[in-house]
């Protein structure tokens, strides 16, 4: 219970920071907690059900007015919630052309295929995957934009927010940055950099809970065979209460430090050490 408890607090906490929450906490399950591969993945997808609802709580406004415009006419509703609405809508087509063969990809093939190496050869990948994470922070992180979403006509709203969610999908990967790569994403679309924080947060709610249910449902529960329900109502319960607590601070560094180079850095680190096991394994 004590690891599964770490664990969750690290997804609490890494989750609002673009060096990816997945991997950082797939890393400590194979690597330090000997839990599988599969089972690590498997886990690290369920933990984020915790920071999505402290993201619903943290921005409930926006989602219960954005809902409100799913079973009501868009009259009446102000111009800028129906572009969120339509944002989250593309951004969530897009996610889903990408990240279901992504998942398919890693999941099936390559997790299955180096389950003997104990999570070596999974966290060297994940390091590969953060130090493209780290030049994607480096290149993105001075540009300026000026675009809102509120200025934009609808038909950019659905070009820009589809290309975003491609983005995204991409980040079923443990060791892309989810956050990382769709502010990067939006920000090269020339947005206004406070606009592309806030609706990376917005489009990860339904692409996360989506990832869920499809592990649920193609791994026929796994994750409820692997854990007990009380450990996974802990843990789901820790990793909201830690995000939620600290979203606004970890935010606040996040704006300020380019993480870019931690994520080079971790990767470079990660590969000096890994590499020489394996060659003389």
């Amino acid at each position: 219970m004590i690891e599964y408890i770490i664990i969750a607090v690290l997804q609490g906490l890494f989750e609002w920071l673009p060096i990816s929450s997945s991997g950082q906490t797939m890393i400590v399950s194979t690597y330090f907690f000997g839990i599988s591969p599969e089972n690590a993945y498997s886990l690290a997808i369920w933990l984020h059900l915790g920071t999505t609802l402290a993201v619903l709580l943290k921005f409930r406004r926006d989602f219960v007015s954005i809902i409100k415009t799913l079973i009501q006419k868009d009259a009446g509703f102000d111009g800028e919630i129906i572009k969120k609405r339509n944002w989250l809508i593309w951004a969530t087509i897009g996610t889903g052309i990408t990240a279901f063969p992504v998942y398919i990809l890693f999941r099936i093939i390559f997790i299955n295929s180096f389950t003997g190496f104990q999570g070596d050869v999974i966290t060297l990948l994940i390091s590969g995957l953060l130090l493209i994470t780290g030049v994607i922070l480096i290149a993105t992180r001075k540009i300026i934009g000026n675009k809102k979403v509120t200025d934009i006509s609808s038909k950019s709203i659905q070009k820009d927010s589809f290309l975003s969610g491609l983005a995204q999908g991409v980040s079923i990967l443990p060791g892309i940055s989810r956050s990382g790569i769709t502010v990067g994403a939006i920000l090269l679309e020339k947005y206004d950099q406070d606009d592309a924080l806030r609706l990376s947060f917005l489009m990860s709610v339904p692409v996360a809970i989506a990832s869920i249910l499809v592990d649920i449902v193609l791994n026929e529960g796994s994750i409820f065979g692997t854990l007990d329900i009380f450990t996974i109502l802990i843990t789901t319960i820790i990793s909201f209460l830690v995000g939620y607590l600290t979203i606004e601070f970890l935010l606040r560094i996040a704006r300020k430090i380019n993480f870019g180079y931690f994520c080079i850095l971790y990767g470079v680190i990660a590969f000096l050490i890994i590499i020489p096991f394996l060659m003389s394994t």
